[in-house]
């Protein structure tokens, strides 16, 4: 009978299964970093690490748009690119991060800024930072009107303005994740309200086409440009996934996914790169789940060959309705 659990030991495996899907945060986990793989057509990170520090040098605000499916990455990379910032302006554990999650998206942008700009004041707080009396009155105000007799752009910009100046006198720093967010109105505002200031603010958005979302054209693209970087993170290739399974590896080498066998397997419908791991995780565990022996890897029995490979993926997509992009 095959084992109960997986032994991932018996591949060298020490913190359990490399492939495991979740979201990446570089930010709080150094470890993180290292997982975010340069996967040839997919992402250039060295791209986007050198406008991040390029915009430190000129002591300028970033901003990035990361448009992409569910599971395509988005977050991973929003966090990625938070910790390259944090890292070029020399801020360590001194950066602060508001992340905006989901469910804190509306239409209207205006209340979800008062938000951003309220927890920046509540981190400086937690990080005993001294909020120069001027700045605490303005927020004290920002609270008042967060709802009501809502403030302008250029009320709002000198709060922000005022917020990073305070954080870099305490040799601070803050940068802002906005998650799918919801209409283009955010991405004017905070461009605008965030101008003058030192920080960096990442947006994600779901490239869906239903009412709560929006699509990118060409135009908007072309007016964002001079201010907003954006990166589309679209379906890996077959190629892409067997680089993924073989670099992801953290076990005894090498891989014991077939690479030849993983571009086949892979190549009959698009994947995004978190569906592409979730297909690894459970390729992985089955292997295990079928072996009744205790030889370690490597060992032909623990191979994961072409024609196993090819097959599991049938018998996932046939029976299991697991699904690649659109799934």
């Amino acid at each position: 009978m095959p084992p109960a659990t997986a032994r991932y030991e018996l591949y060298g495996l020490r913190s359990g299964n490399p492939y495991t899907c979740r979201p990446l945060n570089a930010v709080a986990d150094d470890a993180d970093r290292a997982r975010l793989l340069e996967l040839a057509g997919f992402v250039r990170l060295a791209a986007i690490k050198e406008a991040v520090e390029t915009a430190v040098s000129g002591n300028r605000p970033v901003f990035f748009l990361i448009n992409g499916v569910s599971k395509s990455g988005r977050t991973s990379l929003a966090n990625h690119v938070m910790s390259l910032y944090r890292d070029a302006a020399g801020l360590g554990e001194s950066f602060a991060t508001h992340c905006a999650e989901p469910e804190e998206m509306t239409q209207d942008p205006y209340p979800v800024m008062c938000s951003t700009l309220l927890s920046l004041r509540n981190k400086m707080n937690e990080q005993a930072i001294a909020i120069p009396e001027v700045l605490r009155e303005r927020f004290t105000e920002l609270g008042r009107r967060a709802h009501t007799d809502q403030m302008n752009a250029y009320d709002l910009q000198e709060i922000a303005g005022l917020t990073g100046s305070t954080y870099t006198a305490a040799k601070g720093g803050f940068g802002i994740r906005y998650e799918s967010v919801p209409t283009k109105k955010l991405i004017t505002l905070a461009t605008q309200v965030f101008a003058s200031t030192r920080t960096v603010v990442v947006f994600t958005v779901d490239d869906y086409d239903h009412a709560n979302t929006f699509r990118l054209t060409r135009a908007e693209r072309e007016r964002l440009a001079p201010r907003v970087r954006v990166v589309d993170l679209a379906a890996l290739t077959g190629e892409q996934v067997a680089h993924l399974a073989r670099d992801r590896w953290t076990g005894r080498p090498p891989s014991p996914f077939h690479e030849e066998g993983v571009k086949s397997a892979f190549s009959g419908r698009p994947y995004t790169v978190g569906r592409a791991m979730q297909h690894l995780e459970l390729l992985l565990e089955f292997r295990l789940r079928e072996y009744d022996k205790d030889d370690p890897w490597p060992t032909d029995d623990l191979h994961m060959p072409e024609s196993w490979l090819v097959n599991r993926m049938y018998q996932r997509e046939r029976w299991n309705g697991l699904g690649g992009i659109d799934g």
